[in-house]
């Protein structure tokens, strides 16, 4: 190992939506859909400042908060309406299982979602990977913050039992997300190399590892998963 090879991770944080899953945003885009309409006929927050909040924020029921736009008492009643969405577009995924089963043991992987624990395990029951991790950390775990905010890596490292940063890994498709886990000590897999916006090819100097998707993962880092062998997994 060189001064620049991150250390070798014991504790494993997937990202659930648009890593562990990968769609061209089909998800990402009804889940949109519905934060806007709920905020609209809600709230009267238009979809573009709902958006906009997501982006600033790391989730847009994080921005309405932030900004009084969203009364506590209405949280849960947000966090079902804006995830009862189809999932038609995610499929059962046996190389995505084949790769996730054969990272270290169950023991070291967890899924840390900005979602609810229940769309989440419904998105795994989908892909066929919903037995594979020890829990899932979602919003709530994170007492509603998000990845954007160091708060809620110290939760989820708690949900863990994780007491070493340095020990921890995230894979995720969020650049800020990869930014905030960085500053804290983690090493950092982003996943994607095109913007959901634009289409434009990007770089992030704060991630140790850039790669497509998940599937890549072996290829960069194979002493992760000592029972699988070149050529790896692929849908």
């Amino acid at each position: 190992m060189t001064a620049d090879t991150p250390p070798d991770p014991k504790f494993i944080f997937f990202d659930c939506d648009d890593t562990l899953y990968r769609n061209d945003w089909k998800t990402g885009d009804r889940l949109t859909q519905k934060i806007a309409q709920y905020t609209e006929s809600e709230l009267g927050v238009d979809g573009a400042k709902a958006y906009e909040l997501y982006k600033t924020h790391g989730t847009c029921l994080k921005g309405l908060l932030a900004e009084g736009l969203l009364p506590r008492d209405r949280i849960e009643e947000y966090l079902a309406a804006v995830h009862d969405v189809s999932l038609d577009e995610i499929h059962e995924d046996p190389a995505m299982r084949s790769i996730v089963e054969a990272c270290r043991t169950k023991a070291d992987r967890f899924v840390f979602t900005a979602s609810i624990s229940e769309h989440a395990k419904r998105c795994l029951e989908r892909v066929g990977v919903d037995d594979l991790f020890t829990c899932i950390i979602d919003t709530r775990t994170c007492e509603l913050e998000t990845k954007h905010s160091r708060i809620a890596f110290e939760k989820a490292m708690k949900a863990a039992n994780a007491s070493d940063p340095s020990a921890c890994m995230l894979i995720d498709d969020s650049v800020k997300n990869i930014r905030t886990a960085k500053s804290l000590g983690w090493t950092t897999v982003l996943i994607g190399k095109h913007e959901r916006d634009t289409g434009n090819a990007f770089a992030c100097p704060e991630a140790d590892y850039h790669i497509d998707d998940v599937y890549d993962l072996p290829s960069v880092m194979p002493h992760l998963f000592p029972s699988l062998k070149p050529p790896y997994p692929r849908p």
